[in-house]
């Protein structure tokens, strides 16, 4: 299928119409049916000449309805009626299946909680599931046929087209690729719009789920200080010492007594799922009592973790053993007591390695796809877990603060786009449940590949080029084209689609035992060329893209706006670059303005969600400065996290206008000789 139509390419498979203005044009979305029998040609008229010939009959399920409403206005300018569905009306019908028991629908049991039915039969139009969750997405599904995105989070990526005539056929059930969590989530948190922005952007793109998946590092109950006064053999015992405050002996029985209460105590609180994942880091116990678990072979270290061969030759993780017995202790005691709750908890770290048990139905394993300290690969391990029948899911990294530091080029082969597609289908083909993933409020850097990768959730085959095309289109309109050039040179030519890349040697993500075995010829790798290094070059060819992508929508506000927000993170980026100049002259005063104007801008476009400003300001603000510590000493900013707060370390409400946008741009180009 073409990526020059995205129109036809796009993967959200339902067809509607808008007539625009006075019916001059007319844009037909077409039909991908993927799950269900061929559309059928049921065209229905919502409004016409901004005229409604249908209200809305909602359900028990108000907000999805109340959206919808809200969101034709926008549309169309025409106020559609609102009232209670009854037998005989025709309408829009929006609620839960239960809601119209006088209208038959085929199979709704299969829909599961998420997923819905859309449909037309020339009267009337059906969003309707089983679950409010399910009437969300079915509502924004109907929504995205009309050419509605939110491409980005926050007001300036919302796409919603304009028409006085909206009128269409759909026939469509769907249900999510990944049925039980699809999230990303910041770390180190989000100021409050930012939030904000991104709680509307996961509801307008299907992200969520029926369960959340709560997997932290958990304390288990232990008081590290009375408990290891009272009994100092609760706590791990490394390098032949018991340690204060360390890890527990996950196989003491007393540890054990105390996890499976505190576990059914926030199982009474109504926890639907309780983290049993242990703190971070490594020191795990390497007492008699835990090496039992080798049963006679010999334990040995191995990236940090401990194995032993058993006489019967399986290879276990004695780590992996302890902590996975007490968790299936705990999961017996909350099936009896709280059927439904699961105990979570990570594959990860010292625990990677699968136990040589089984696990009990209601453990919820979540395999990370980095720090894995076993010799199995990524699939090895997810194909043990399924054996067991525990329900799993993927903790994954698609941006990291503290790896990527909001710079352009991905940190790691997990992040670039091949692989970001490739390993999403290859975790659905081994019934990954979930996907929970962490990624930072920088938008500007990684938001195509969020984007992206937020479809994919919903439908693990849906067609990326497609969508990366409508968003080229879509989000800029006439400057399309140098921001694709644009893209392509931050992203690689993955993202490119109006011509045929040149090849690359090396593909970033080939590692089969990372993200899955590699196919023969895989269309998802194939003529893969690495994007552009940061570096003040590349972004002069950045900025000149940007600047003819300006000019050509200096008219268009809708698309000016985003072309703004992406030319403040290139400023952003220049910033950096100047302090890269200043630490060359070693003067204290010039590094402290640059580290200074660097921090105060990365504050100031907060609010854009281009880059991830509170970790900046906040908690890692002395890891981004590293280098520059020793002309930082004295400065109450320099302070670590006592210096949180102070000075120029503080957040920002203060957006630039377009003006000074305008003015910092002359001056960015003439400093980089482009003007």
């Amino acid at each position: 299928m073409s990526a020059k139509n995205p129109e036809r390419a796009r993967g959200w498979r339902a067809r509607g119409s808008l007539a625009l203005g006075c019916g001059i044009l007319a844009v037909l979305l077409a039909a991908r049916w993927v799950r269900g029998a061929e559309v059928t040609e049921a065209k229905v008229i919502l409004c016409e000449d901004g005229a409604p010939k249908l209200p809305i009959l909602a359900g028990s399920v108000g907000a999805p309805a109340e959206e919808l409403k809200r969101y034709l206005k926008v549309i169309s300018g025409t106020d559609f009626q609102s009232k209670p569905a009854k037998a005989g009306d025709d309408g829009i019908f929006v609620g839960l299946v239960k809601d119209f028991p006088w209208v038959a629908f085929a199979k709704t049991e299969d829909l599961g909680s998420e997923g819905f039915i859309l449909k037309s039969d020339g009267k009337s139009v059906y969003l309707v599931a089983n679950g409010p969750l399910g009437v969300q997405h079915a509502v924004t599904t109907f929504l995205h046929t009309l050419g509605c995105r939110w491409f980005f989070p926050g007001k300036e990526w919302e796409v919603i087209p304009k028409t006085n005539t909206v009128r269409g056929a759909w026939n469509e059930r769907q249900s999510p690729s990944f049925a039980i969590q699809r999230r990303f989530g910041y770390g180190f948190g989000a100021y409050p719009k930012n939030a904000q922005d991104k709680l509307e952007w996961d509801r307008h793109n299907r992200l969520g789920g029926p369960i959340e998946v709560s997997i932290s590092h958990a304390g288990h109950g232990l008081d590290t200080q009375k408990d290891f006064e009272r009994n100092p053999d609760l706590f791990a015992m490394v390098g032949g010492k018991r340690v204060a405050g360390s890890k527990p002996c996950y196989s003491h029985p007393e540890y054990i007594k105390i996890a499976v209460e505190n576990v059914l105590k926030k199982a009474a609180a109504g926890e639907k799922m309780v983290s049993m994942s242990p703190a971070d880091g490594l020191g795990y116990c390497e007492c008699p009592r835990c090496r039992e678990w080798a049963k006679g072979g010999e334990v040995y270290l191995d990236k940090g973790s401990q194995f032993a061969k058993r006489p019967d030759g399986v290879l276990v993780n004695i780590t992996s053993e302890s902590l996975f017995n007490a968790v299936n202790e705990a999961a017996r005691a909350v099936a009896e007591k709280f059927p439904g709750t699961l105990i979570g908890c990570y594959a990860y770290s010292a625990y990677s390695h699968p136990p040589s048990f089984k696990l009990q139905p209601n453990v919820f394993i979540q395999t990370t796809t980095a720090y894995r300290r076993t010799p199995m690969s990524l699939e090895e391990q997810l194909d043990a877990f399924s054996k067991m029948g525990v329900q799993s899911g993927i903790r994954g990294y698609y941006s990291v603060y503290q790896w990527d530091w909001d710079y352009p080029a991905v940190a790691k082969d997990e992040m670039s786009f091949p692989r970001l597609v490739r390993d999403l289908r290859f975790f659905r083909s081994k019934n990954v449940q979930s996907i929970n993933a962490e990624s930072s409020c920088n938008w500007g850097p990684r938001g195509l590949s969020y984007y992206v990768v937020a479809q994919l959730m919903w439908d693990v085959n849906a067609d990326p080029k497609a969508l990366i095309a409508e968003f080229y289109e879509k989000a800029f309109g006439p400057a399309a084209e140098p921001m694709e050039r644009y893209y392509v040179r931050w992203l690689g030519s993955y993202v490119a689609v109006r011509a045929k890349p040149a090849a690359s040697p090396k593909v970033p993500g080939g590692d089969a035992s990372a993200g899955g075995p590699e196919k023969a010829k895989d269309e998802l790798s194939a003529d893969y060329a690495a994007p552009e290094g940061f570096g003040a070059e590349s972004l002069k060819a950045a900025c000149r893209d940007l600047d003819e992508s300006a000019r050509r929508v200096k008219e268009q506000p809708e698309f000016l706006a985003r072309v703004n927000h992406l030319r403040l993170y290139a400023h952003y980026l220049y910033l950096r670059i100047k302090l890269e100049e200043a630490a060359k002259s070693k003067n204290k005063d010039r590094i402290q303005e640059a580290v200074r104007n660097e921090t105060v801008f990365g504050a100031r476009i907060m609010n854009t969600n281009m880059v991830h400003a509170r970790p900046l300001i906040g908690k890692e603000f002395d890891r981004r400065f590293r280098g520059y510590q020793e002309y930082l000493r004295g400065m109450p900013e320099g302070e670590g996290d006592k210096g949180w707060g102070k000075g120029f370390r503080v957040p920002r409400e203060d957006v630039p206008t377009h003006e000074e946008i305008e003015k910092l741009w002359a001056e960015d180009l003439a400093a980089l000789g482009l003007k």
